[in-house]
């Protein structure tokens, strides 16, 4: 394992705790917001961590993927995803063809990547600040093909960029008025097959190296843990003022990284 070399034992343990937190949100227990933005702060190599880190991700999110599907197997609403993939293969298409790709139309730098990723952070903590307000503002909605084209585009985009979708499909999902199972597994169903989409493109450019995967590997055994304990979490706790706690963190994190961008 000489690749370990280039990796601390601290390295080690907070890329593990990131890929922990972020099993935990595929378990149903929303903390793997700050998964990513810590991921690149803490990356060994900084000159090219944002692209790192996004490339190292996808593999471990298939796998997570398909440990949260076993749980929530019997909770999906796969009907309410057949109005978000058409639009959500374009999102991805079309992310990768103009900003991820070598020969991409607009070239996205890691820098530019770092105050992507950190201005979503935001965006994500002012969309969790105002949901109840929202919530308490809207009827039930079924979805439709105009808002499966809208939310489905701009899922694909955001995580091909960043994998940084997770807000948009709160906000498909959300006006819905899902019980709580029925909107994890659904969600879990959807990135599920967004990131199997994704791994077309990712691995073509030549986004996900074998270092990469060797450093997965090793870490694999965090995958399941987390998700198990997300999920258990999500059925025994009230997971309010544990939120609220990870989207400080969050806002703390995104803040930090749009200084680094700079």
């Amino acid at each position: 394992m000489d690749f370990l070399s280039a990796y601390s034992m601290l390295d080690l343990f907070w890329i593990g705790l990131c890929l922990f937190l972020t099993g935990m949100s595929k378990g149903g227990f929303p903390v793997g917001a700050i998964a990513l933005p810590i991921l690149i702060l803490v990356w060994p190599a900084q000159a090219q961590a944002a692209r790192a880190a996004v490339g190292f991700m996808l593999p471990m999110l298939c796998i997570m993927d398909i440990v949260a599907l076993f749980f929530y197997r019997k909770h999906v609403l796969w009907g309410r995803l057949v109005y978000l993939m058409p639009a959500t293969i374009l999102g991805v298409v079309v992310a990768s063809y103009l900003f991820v790709s070598d020969s991409a139309m607009i070239s996205v730098s890691d820098k530019a990547l770092k105050l992507l990723i950190g201005l979503l952070g935001i965006i994500f903590v002012i969309y969790f600040a105002t949901k109840k307000w929202i919530l308490n503002h809207i009827h039930a909605a079924q979805p439709t093909w105009g808002k499966g084209a809208i939310f489905g585009i701009g899922a694909g985009v955001t995580s091909t960029l960043a994998h940084a979708a997770g807000p948009v499909m709160q906000m498909y999902l959300l006006p819905q008025q899902l019980e709580k199972k029925k909107f994890a597994g659904t969600s879990c169903a959807y990135f599920w097959m967004l990131n199997l989409i994704k791994l077309i493109p990712f691995t073509m450019m030549g986004r996900i190296q074998p270092e990469g995967l060797k450093l997965g590997a090793v870490l694999l055994p965090v995958i399941p843990l987390g998700v198990a304990f997300g999920w258990w979490l999500t059925h025994r706790t009230e997971q309010k003022h544990y939120t609220v706690l990870i989207y400080v963190v969050l806002l703390i994190t995104s803040i930090t990284l749009i200084l680094k961008a700079f």
